[in-house]
């Protein structure tokens, strides 16, 4: 009797080969031939799981953004309301341990093939959306009205994205990261306290 394939399973096994290759070695090198043998099977039997290349970029996109999204939420649940939570959740959006890194890397990697791909552009427009709205809810309860709320997201999404390129462009080792991790966080507090005073 022929063994039964779990399409789930396997798809995330392409999904995380994507990954691997895109942490290492760009997003260019993850072709459907690479992708393939990183994961010890035939580019014919990737091609059963995702039509094309970037439907398996896409999918990669949206494997990484989902487990940033799932550590987060884990965060904000496990953070007191308020300024607390919004450290929490910042601090965990940004690329302070090895993990945190490669994504940030492939995220980084992404970002610079968008002007090339409709569809991968639309997929991150999609995942900024998601972590606007993210951000929103736990700034809602400290602005007072919905056009400041919008600018304070910005600005809040900004800073994430500003210190994460610092950190992947200056840190090459875990000791660096380590190292850089204090001075990050206070720049984190800063803002946030500021933001509390502007609005107290």
């Amino acid at each position: 009797m022929p063994r039964r394939i779990n399409r789930t399973l396997k798809r995330s096994q392409f999904v995380a080969a994507a990954r691997r290759i895109i942490r290492r070695r760009g997003l260019a090198a993850a072709t459907l031939r690479r992708v393939a043998a990183e994961a010890n099977c035939t580019t014919g039997s990737l091609t059963h799981y995702f039509s094309n290349r970037e439907a398996l970029l896409i999918a990669a996109l949206r494997d990484s953004h989902g487990a940033a999204a799932a550590r987060m939420a884990s965060a904000a649940a496990n953070a007191r309301e308020g300024l607390p939570r919004l450290e929490a959740i910042v601090l965990e959006a940004l690329p302070l341990d090895g993990d945190r890194m490669e994504e940030w890397k492939t995220r980084l990697a992404f970002w610079g093939a968008l002007g090339g791909s409709e569809a991968l552009r639309r997929e991150n427009a999609r995942r900024f959306a998601q972590w606007n709205e993210f951000l929103r809810r736990h700034l809602a309860a400290l602005v007072p009205d919905r056009e400041t709320l919008r600018r304070e997201v910005i600005l809040l999404a900004a800073l994430v994205d500003g210190l994460a390129m610092r950190l992947v462009t200056e840190c090459r080792t875990p000791e660096q990261i380590r190292a850089a991790t204090p001075e990050i966080a206070a720049a984190v507090r800063l803002h946030l306290r500021a933001l509390r005073h502007r609005y107290a």
